[in-house]
């Protein structure tokens, strides 16, 4: 019998869970980046960039992506979609679009894309598990230049 997706059990859990992941980064020093994200990822999480490159594995290396990110960049504006979220037993998967102005080494970028996000209850706690950073594509991000 195929397994169909809940629409009610953990969606509400999970769509926190992102949002405390993004709440943590967007708003936090990034010395307390760590203890923030140590809570909801798993110690062997695996992330994925562009084209799905492995990016790395493990809790300290996706956490420090997020550091050195908001150590580097002047975040100006973001903006996150609610995430379409889908459960099946004890895996849940969360996409979400994302559209942020970030300034880097005196130069400022409009870059969009979409992130997935994959978890797995563990002694009944959610923990991403699996993480993917996709860039939009060029023409969506051509049209999101701001015209300053």
């Amino acid at each position: 019998m195929a397994t169909t997706p809940s629409y009610d059990n953990g969606r509400e859990e999970i769509r926190l869970l992102v949002k405390k992941i993004n709440d943590a980064w967007l708003d936090c020093p990034p010395q307390k980046i760590a203890a923030i994200l140590g809570q909801y990822f798993d110690d062997e999480i695996v992330m994925k960039g562009a084209a799905f490159k492995n990016m790395g594995r493990g809790k300290s290396m996706c956490i420090k992506s997020y550091q050195d990110f908001v150590q580097q960049a002047d975040i100006r504006e973001c903006t996150i979609s609610e995430p379409d979220i889908d459960i099946f037993d004890d895996t849940a998967t969360a996409t979400y679009s994302w559209d942020m102005v970030y300034t880097m080494n005196r130069k400022t970028y409009h870059e969009g894309g979409y992130d997935l996000f994959v978890f797995a209850r563990k002694q009944g706690r959610w923990l991403a598990v699996w993480r993917a950073v996709l860039p939009g594509s060029r023409l969506e991000q051509l049209k999101a230049v701001p015209h300053y």
